[in-house]
């Protein structure tokens, strides 16, 4: 060809545009198949951060409260323009863009705008919190009012609601007193506060994303080891009532360190779990975790895996009934078919882990060798029947002296006979 068809320039020009993939991007759009199951639990309540919800009428409200961050700011430093506020943030708006998986609309002005804007509310929520110096929640609604409070703590885990931490990290450092150090520890403890029993597992400080990322990391550790499953049905165990029928047992697992994630088989036939503690905004937590999760380019899905667990473990009421007296969930909810419901759901259009990396292969595998051996079976169903209450026991036990009395008087009835022969 003399020439260069259209059609091939016209091809050409769109893979030349094609945005690259970023390794950096962490800060997701929920993918549909999961934003339908529950969308209110991707959607924030009343506090935008980040491109991906910015400008919605039902947030404005909470923008007045961010520009009275800021101001309140510069006036506790002395300071009378964001002029090197600006600046830095100008600095980092290219590095920034690529930790959002699209491209987003925001023209320069307006990204900056909201870098500035919404970290600053970030960092200076995150002051109150560690009850810096200086800085007060007193006469601040956000912090006076609780149903706010509540609000914005719940919206800053939400995937789609992320600013990079790196962000975060350079308007804490350009801003900070003589004794504001260490920023990752004080957002650390925001992010355990707002889900609380994760553990106290060390994380590293140059690993995180954003908060929700950190909350990700605050509850994981890496495996102690990767056994495979032993059978082909290796994603699914009884549920609680019929493990505690075949003579497992479930125990609150404790420790300070222990993590929420920390669950072990025992070989007495004894499944500890962490507590956890279900409110008002568990799902959310949950979904937004396992989102992440299911987004990311990890092996191990340890939320996805915990999820899977709890539904296995939970079929109905009753089996909720049995963790709760193990004190392994708090219902906050306050009706235990709520938290049926909430499990059963979790994990709807999720995809499982794969085989060889499932985050419960031990567990999986001592509570279905335990079934599978029918003398266990046979002890639990004799203790059930009959070592249930002290009266059943007393029961049990005249009935066995019965019976050795009577074996006894028919050895001594019997007896005179084969003597005399």
């Amino acid at each position: 060809m003399s020439r260069r068809d259209p059609l091939i320039v016209q091809i050409d020009n769109k893979l030349g545009d094609l945005p690259s993939i970023h390794s950096t991007c962490s800060i997701c759009k929920v993918p549909s198949r999961l934003r339908h199951v529950n969308e209110r639990a991707f959607e924030p309540e009343i506090l935008s951060i980040g491109p991906y919800h910015r400008g919605k009428d039902k947030l404005k409200m909470m923008e007045e409260h961010k520009k009275r961050y800021l101001q309140k700011l510069l006036q506790r430093r002395g300071e009378r323009s964001v002029s090197e506020y600006v600046t830095a943030m100008i600095g980092v708006e290219a590095e920034a863009r690529k930790f959002y998986d699209q491209s987003v609309s925001l023209g320069q002005d307006e990204f900056v705008e909201m870098l500035l804007l919404d970290g600053c509310f970030i960092v200076e929520l995150i002051r109150k919190y560690n009850n810096i110096p200086g800085v007060s929640g007193e006469d601040d609604p956000v912090f006076e009012v609780p149903w706010i409070l509540s609000c914005v703590e719940t919206d800053t885990m939400l995937l789609e609601n992320q600013l990079p931490f790196f962000v975060l990290q350079k308007l804490f450092t350009k801003t900070s007193g003589q004794n504001e150090k260490d920023f990752f520890g004080m957002a650390l403890k925001f992010c355990k506060q707002i889900f609380r029993g994760l553990g106290n597992h060390r994380i590293l400080d140059n690993g995180c994303n954003h908060l929700l990322d950190m909350l990700y990391h605050a509850g994981y550790q890496p495996p102690d080891s990767t056994e495979s499953p032993k059978d082909n049905d290796w994603y699914f165990i009884r549920n609680a009532k019929e493990l505690q029928e075949a003579g497992i047992k479930f125990k609150k697992r404790e420790g300070s360190t222990r993590l929420l994630f920390d669950v072990d088989f025992l070989e007495n036939g004894t499944i500890e779990i962490p507590c956890l503690k279900i409110d008002d905004r568990t799902e959310s937590l949950f979904r937004n975790l396992v989102t992440y999760e299911q987004c990311s380019r990890r092996k191990h899905l340890y939320v996805t895996d915990y999820i899977t667990l709890m539904d296995c473990l939970i079929n109905n009421q009753e089996d909720v009934q049995i963790l709760r007296h193990s004190e392994i969930i708090e219902n906050g909810l306050g009706d235990d078919g709520k938290v049926c419901i909430l499990f059963n759901n979790l994990g709807k259009n999720v995809i499982h882990s794969r085989r060889h990396h499932f985050y419960y292969n031990k567990v999986f595998d001592g509570a279905k060798e335990h079934c599978n051996r029918k003398r266990n079976i046979w002890m639990a169903k004799l203790k059930h029947d009959y070592f249930n209450s002290p009266w059943a026991l007393l029961s049990f036990l005249a009935a066995v002296a019965l019976l050795l009395f009577t074996l006894a008087q028919t050895v001594f009835t019997v007896m005179p006979y084969f003597q005399k022969d």
